[in-house]
């Protein structure tokens, strides 16, 4: 990473943590533990990138990565709740250390945060952007959770869900940010579009390696969303590819197997059929997308290395 982006979250951080103190001894006990093991902080950088590529980033923007990044740990927080989740990032999660309870409420008091943090942003618009945004992410979740317990999921549920569940927010966080810095529309528009392919993305990239990453790397167990009947894109494009009663079999005959042999099975048939074949290609599909979007603006030669980083360095 640059050194440009690197001081200015560095800087970032220093009054993010600051802001979400209370003055209440555990909810700030809570904010230290999240901050020392706290996240890749891609919204904020994205945010950063976005405004620094209009023009300059400003406190508003700083603002934006704040709220951002307010409303995405709420939702991890809630998320390990409802998983069951006790490893994130290689350490318990905040529902392990302090159990459910603080852990709902303090996702709820991040939320608060997050939304007063965007009501001093004075503009009516980026409270609608930031609303829907809310809006479609607890939609997705929801709708994935549903859907797993149907064991059903086509392409097109797909998509739509992960557009919700975890585009709508990156394309917020851009959208918001590129709004601190210009009122040029059809920029604000590019920023979004860029936002949306680039979480479509993420959450594919996501989704390959809960299959082929190890828990060391990932940080949480790997095969996670396997071991709880998610539906992803792999899975979705083997199943598809099963013929007459095959898949209805394939489905019947994993009840009868352990966890264990079930979770290889499943692999099994994902690589059989070529599942992370297609899920990579429809990975870098949506890279191109990403990059096209942001292709009009000089200087956009970070982002894109930023990108190139995110999505085929390390995990």
């Amino acid at each position: 990473m640059n050194n440009y982006i690197d001081k200015e979250i560095a800087i970032f951080e220093k009054e993010y943590f600051k802001n979400i103190e209370s003055g209440v001894d555990l909810i700030d006990k809570i904010v230290k533990y999240l901050c020392k093991h706290k996240g890749k902080m891609l919204r904020p950088k994205l945010a950063i990138y976005t405004a620094n590529l209009i023009d300059k980033a400003n406190d508003k923007t700083y603002s934006v990565a704040s709220l951002v990044e307010m409303i995405h740990v709420a939702t991890l927080i809630h998320d390990d709740i409802v998983d069951e989740s006790y490893i994130r990032r290689g350490w318990p999660t905040i529902s392990k250390v302090w159990k459910n309870k603080i852990s709902v409420l303090v996702g709820d008091y991040l939320f608060s945060k997050a939304l007063t943090t965007t009501v001093k942003l004075g503009d009516l618009k980026s409270i609608s952007i930031l609303s829907n945004a809310s809006d479609r992410l607890s939609k997705g979740e929801i709708f994935q959770i549903q859907q797993a317990r149907k064991k059903n999921m086509t392409e097109k549920m797909y998509f739509n869900m992960i557009s919700d569940k975890t585009a709508s927010l990156f394309s917020a966080t851009c959208e918001l940010s590129a709004k601190t810095v210009t009122t040029d529309e059809e920029k604000i528009s590019s920023f979004k579009k860029f936002g949306e392919n680039f979480g479509i993305a993420y959450q594919i990239k996501d989704d390959i390696f809960d299959i082929i990453g190890k828990t060391d790397d990932l940080g949480k167990p790997s095969n996670f969303d396997l071991k709880r009947n998610m539906l992803t894109l792999p899975l979705i494009h083997c199943l598809d590819s099963l013929k007459g009663n095959q898949k209805a079999d394939f489905l019947t005959h994993l009840k009868s197997l352990s966890k264990r042999k079930k979770i290889k099975e499943i692999i099994f048939q994902i690589n059989k059929y070529d599942g992370l074949d297609y899920a990579k290609e429809a990975l870098d599909n949506y890279i191109v997308e990403s990059k096209k979007n942001i292709s009009n603006f000089p200087n956009n030669n970070e982002l894109i290395s930023f990108i190139d980083n995110v999505f085929y360095g390390k995990k």
